[in-house]
């Protein structure tokens, strides 16, 4: 049989191996002649020491790369777990290691595991998609400067000051998207650090990340999640917080079963005056402790009712008096509103779902052009 996939281009075969891990790209050196140094040019690279028997095999596979490979191609990409650099020798082989990645041009960088944080990447001019998961940061030993960074995402980091996270962010100076996950750090105001952030998507755990950093964003994508911790954390903040600031151009919110969700909402209303799309989940687990405060209308129907929103949803609705209430005020104030649509629990009152439906079905609506759907939710997710 004749081969055609040996006959295809030196850089149609790379981009095919880069969907593989290095590790199995590698292999592909014993097919022929061919073969024997093209994995070597692939622009990405990923290890994961889970394929590996010990740590030793992982190291003297990473390294015994780095000569092996040529000098002209770069590396575009790299995702790299490790979840046994606890020696300092092991970490020391690890920053040796990305800190040659880091000088070959890398643009996506993705790396997890049980580490600290290897400087090099703190100075790195290329990376424009940045992900790190379960690292450690008590230091920085380069100055912070990410000149062409857009993608930040953060999980299960720990910082050992709070001042190490603003320094972090301070040198992302065109990030657009911003993820993060199990953070801890106290909730203070940080003025003017990501002016041209566009979306984040935040999981709030043990505490909330500073809604100041995320002010300039155009879409909010907040996730509580479900600890007894976070319930008491998230509390105590927003008691602290008087006023939320001012996001002058959201127009995409989402909210996913959040503490103190009705009063969070009232200021978010006041302070968006652009919003335009409004999605709110609970969660099937939730009970009457965990959303105790009821919706209040606002004294002043906010601008974003007025001039600018479109749609609304209300997934794993329960049929209760602050939805019943909250639903009745979007739809007599919001003067464009196109969709609105509920999303009922499966495990709610049918009695409660059913007089809900009726009456918002027939409620005198602000927008003549308004819809009104009901439905019954089947997942856990937030439905655009």
């Amino acid at each position: 049989m004749v081969d055609r996939i040996s006959e295809f281009h030196d850089s149609i075969l790379c981009h095919i191996l880069s969907f593989l891990p290095t590790k199995h790209t590698a292999t592909t050196s014993i097919l022929s002649k061919r073969w024997k140094s093209l994995w070597l040019s692939v622009l990405t690279l990923d290890f994961d020491c889970k394929t590996f028997k010990h740590m030793a095999s992982f190291e003297y596979y990473i390294h015994k790369l780095m000569p092996l490979r040529k000098i002209e191609p770069p590396i575009l990409s790299l995702r790299f777990n490790c979840i046994y650099a606890h020696s300092t020798r092991y970490q020391n082989n690890i920053n040796l290691f990305v800190s040659y990645v880091m000088n070959r041009g890398i643009e996506n960088l993705n790396i997890s595991g049980d580490m600290k944080l290897p400087p090099s990447i703190l100075s790195c001019k290329t990376l424009k998609v940045l992900k790190l998961k379960g690292i450690i940061v008590n230091g920085f030993s380069h100055q912070v400067d990410f000149p062409v960074l857009k993608i930040l995402h953060l999980k299960r980091m720990i910082f050992e000051r709070h001042e190490l996270l603003v320094k972090l962010l301070s040198g992302c100076h065109i990030l657009e998207e911003l993820e993060t996950k199990y953070l801890g750090f106290p909730a203070e105001e940080f003025d003017g650090l990501l002016p041209s952030l566009v979306r984040a998507r935040i999981y709030c755990h043990d505490s909330i990340i500073p809604l100041h950093l995320v002010r300039n964003v155009e879409t909010l994508h907040m996730e509580q999640l479900r600890t007894i911790v976070a319930r008491v954390a998230i509390a105590a903040q927003l008691k602290g917080c008087s006023k939320l600031p001012m996001f002058h151009n959201l127009t995409h919110v989402k909210l996913k079963f959040f503490y103190n969700m009705w009063g969070w909402l009232q200021q978010m209303l006041e302070q968006c005056h652009k919003l335009q799309s409004l999605i709110i989940q609970g969660c099937e687990y939730q009970d009457e402790s965990w959303n105790n405060q009821s919706w209040n209308d606002p004294p002043i129907v906010p601008k974003c009712l007025s001039l600018h929103l479109r749609t609304c949803c209300l997934a794993y609705c329960k049929g209760t008096e602050s939805e019943f209430q909250f639903a009745k005020y979007i739809l007599q104030n919001s003067k464009r509103l196109k969709t609105m649509k509920f999303k009922y629990n499966y495990c709610a009152d049918i009695k409660a779902k059913h007089q809900m439906t009726m009456e918002l079905s027939s409620f005198a609506k602000g927008s003549t052009m308004c819809e009104v759907v009901f439905e019954n939710s089947v997942t856990n997710s937030i439905t655009d």
